[in-house]
């Protein structure tokens, strides 16, 4: 299973269209291996507060 992480290059990798918010948003709403979709679960605009979360906290860097 691959590290959980917020890190820059581990986004960079997993995430499909590289690491900004919209490829951070299809990967919420529609998940990916082990991660669960969440569309239909959470709305439009929780949806994009978790990707700006995301990408926010990838670019201040990754505390866990």
């Amino acid at each position: 299973m691959p590290e959980k992480t917020l890190e820059k290059e581990a986004l960079e990798s997993y995430l499909a269209g590289g690491r900004n918010e919209k490829a951070v948003m299809t990967q919420v709403t529609n998940g990916k291996n082990a991660m669960p979709a969440f569309g239909g679960r959470l709305s439009d605009e929780d949806i994009a507060n978790v990707a700006s979360y995301v990408i926010a906290t990838s670019e201040a860097g990754w505390e866990e």
